[in-house]
């Protein structure tokens, strides 16, 4: 899925906050409509946009985001397995306010990737899927993906995912430096790229028999009380092994979402899209896709190759 804001933005008061729902409703009602879907997966991958501190050293950004550390309790309670923290929201409250972060999210036994912090993760089919993330906002950190693509499959990786946080906010088509990069990704041997920062659906391409999905939008996000475009999705992807050997082929399903099941506002509880606005979403996923390659999906979200 896309971005995981679980928490608020610093100038926000308490009042319909997402730390008013969390009080409210507890941990298990933020994912409560995709959790069966992850549960039953052999790998769910998040983007954690924000920071788990009770720090109020924020820094001098536009946007600070953050939640006590005890709100890494809606990722298990949601299934989720593994999350990225390569993004521009880790430092939101500094030094101190990361390692707050990442230590709430070891404390709840959730893998994180990061920059040179690469994860490993062997699901229960005895498949190993490494995932590196980094914030590519600036390019100089490009060599962490690009690295990371390499050690985990030195690591012995049989699947590798890369996850970078790039793009133009709020822009449906993703731009040259974004699809420059995503190509070195899988020519350097990333067999997925599932990318987040424009908090839309964005393009989704296929590139030498390997899926970019450039941008997943917002999923579960605390850090906007009414976005205007709600748009969002579960990309599922099938990777099939025969003898160990990973098969060539795309086996692509996206479940189309929004990011709250009141269209008017945000509840901070994404729901499966039906009838009208389901077909909306495949369509808008197909427009935004036109041109970068084959990549179609159909009535029901499906694509093979």
């Amino acid at each position: 899925m896309g971005d995981l804001a679980l928490g608020k933005l610093y100038e926000y008061d308490y009042s319909n906050s997402f730390l008013k729902y969390y009080d409210s409703y507890g941990a298990d009602y933020f994912l409560k409509n995709a959790s069966a879907t992850f549960a039953a997966d052999d790998l769910t991958l998040g983007n954690f946009e924000g920071t788990l501190t009770d720090s109020n050293n924020k820094t001098g950004k536009t946007f600070n985001i953050k939640a006590p550390k005890e709100y890494a309790s809606i990722l298990t309670a949601g299934h989720v397995d593994v999350v990225g923290t390569g993004n521009n929201h880790i430092i939101d409250y500094g030094e101190q306010g990361s390692k707050d972060t990442w230590d709430a999210l070891t404390e709840y036994g959730i893998p994180y990737a990061h920059n040179d912090k690469t994860v490993l993760y062997e699901t229960s089919k005895g498949i190993k899927v490494g995932i590196v993330a980094s914030n590519v906002l600036n390019p100089a950190n490009n060599h962490f993906l690009l690295d990371g693509v390499k050690s985990l499959r030195e690591q012995g990786a049989q699947i590798v995912i890369a996850m970078p946080h790039w793009g133009i906010e709020r822009q449906y088509l993703a731009n040259k430096n974004q699809t420059d990069l995503a190509h070195q990704l899988v020519d350097a041997g990333c067999d997925l790229v599932l990318g987040s920062h424009p908090h839309v659906l964005q393009t989704m391409e296929v590139y030498k028999g390997k899926m970019i999905a450039y941008s997943q939008g917002n999923f579960c996000f605390g850090a906007n009380r009414n976005p205007k475009d709600k748009e969002t999705m579960i990309y599922q992807q099938t990777f099939t092994f025969v003898d160990g050997v990973l098969q060539s082929g795309v086996n692509v399903h996206v479940i189309p979402y929004t990011l709250s099941s009141n269209l008017s506002t945000n509840d901070y509880c994404p729901k499966e899209a039906e009838g009208d606005q389901k077909t909306k979403i495949i369509d808008h996923l197909n427009s935004y896709s036109e041109g970068y390659s084959d990549f179609k999906l159909d009535n029901d979200g499906n694509f093979q190759m």
